[in-house]
């Protein structure tokens, strides 16, 4: 049997129309005109977002406070580097560094080794292994939230595919594994006991919306998502945590799923519109200090807009989905605010949880993974 520690010494890894040609000048002009009319359009639609109710927050926050990306490449990098990418000038590694003699982003990539194997070595796939090595490369290093995140969806991969074959086989109550059960909510709760920052705090709230997102009957969603928003609570009840963009999303996403027809364990003390506070402020943190890619802003935007409907808000909801749509032009997002234009005002909530329910149910690519913020 390897061991965790045995991976260490194994393997990584146009009166006639003028005829405009390719290469003209009236054909360069054409082209340039064109390009600074979607810039302006993109740039005119954030810029008015001043006009739409976003809040007002502090000029002085910076990347640190607020948790946001000031160097997503080289988290990226960190990012693939654990996942297989070669780093031969040690770049990605450079973001880290050793603790107890050794390097934490290394480390973790020996535990996505043993998950996955290495083909043509001595290094057979052994998830049990894999997830106990990505463990200690989280505790090596727990505020590094790309490792806990490595770490927690591949978890989540790997309880998914147990549940999907339990499934297959008839199961009705299928039973995890001992290295699978209550997991990774027990690590992540040890890890905070131990080492109480708001980012392994975050890593354990994600946890239990992962498992709101694999156990989604209600009696198992409202807890999670209640347990949850807790957490993320107390994160922002922390002095200097206030505007931790990655906690407000994340409570305004849960906020934002929560059947709006139902009611909830904390409804009494939870305003309409508690999810739209919170991702407003996310959006208008990140236009005060310009990071983020166009997609994470879009994304930002049109969750924004969603949150308004379940506010009973929808011309602002549609407003912001015009300026998702201006931001970025990735065809996922584009899909998805295309169908949302077609929505008429009477069916807009239902047709909205609709949306919510196909975004939950999509496990390859849960909504929980951090990898948004830096790629």
């Amino acid at each position: 049997m390897v061991t965790p520690h045995d991976a260490l010494s194994l393997p990584g890894r146009y009166p006639k129309k003028a005829v405009v040609t390719p290469g003209t000048p009236a054909r360069i002009l054409v082209w340039t005109i064109g390009s600074v009319i979607v810039v302006a359009t993109a740039a005119a639609a954030w810029i008015r977002v001043g006009l739409l109710d976003l809040p007002h927050v502090p000029n002085n926050l910076t990347a640190v406070t607020t948790g946001l990306i000031d160097d997503p490449v080289g988290l990226r990098g960190l990012d693939r580097y654990i996942r297989g990418a070669p780093d031969p000038n040690r770049i990605a590694r450079s973001y880290l560094v050793e603790k107890e003699g050794k390097h934490p982003g290394w480390f973790a990539r020996q535990g996505v080794d043993f998950l996955y194997g290495i083909p043509n070595t001595a290094l057979v796939a052994d998830p049990k292994i894999g997830l106990q090595v990505l463990q200690e490369a989280t505790t090596l290093e727990p505020d590094s939230l790309v490792i806990a995140n490595v770490y927690r969806m591949e978890a989540f991969r790997i309880r998914r595919d147990f549940l999907d074959e339990a499934r297959k086989r008839g199961e009705i109550t299928p039973r995890f594994p001992e290295y699978l059960d209550k997991q990774p909510i027990k690590f992540f709760e040890e890890l905070v006991r131990e080492h109480p920052s708001r980012e392994t705090k975050l890593s354990l709230a994600l946890a239990w919306v992962d498992n709101m997102l694999l156990f989604p009957a209600l009696e198992i969603k409202a807890p999670s998502s209640v347990q949850s928003v807790d957490i993320l609570t107390e994160i922002l009840n922390e002095p200097g945590n206030e505007y931790y963009v990655p906690a407000l999303f994340a409570r305004g996403l849960n906020q934002l799923h929560r059947p709006a027809r139902l009611v909830w364990p904390e409804s009494a003390k939870t305003p309409p519109d508690a999810a739209a506070q919170d991702i407003a402020k996310c959006v208008a943190i990140g236009r005060n200090l310009g990071v983020g890619s166009k997609h994470l802003q879009a994304t930002l935007a049109m969750t924004l807009g969603d949150a308004y409907v379940k506010a009973g808000r929808f011309s602002l909801a549609r407003s912001w989905w015009q300026i998702a749509q201006n931001m970025c032009h990735d065809n996922e997002i584009g899909q998805a605010i295309l169908r949302r234009y077609a929505w008429r005002d009477e069916e807009m909530i239902d047709r909205l949880e609709e949306e919510l329910d196909r975004s939950r149910s999509e496990l390859e690519h849960p909504m929980t993974d951090l990898a948004l913020m830096w790629n």
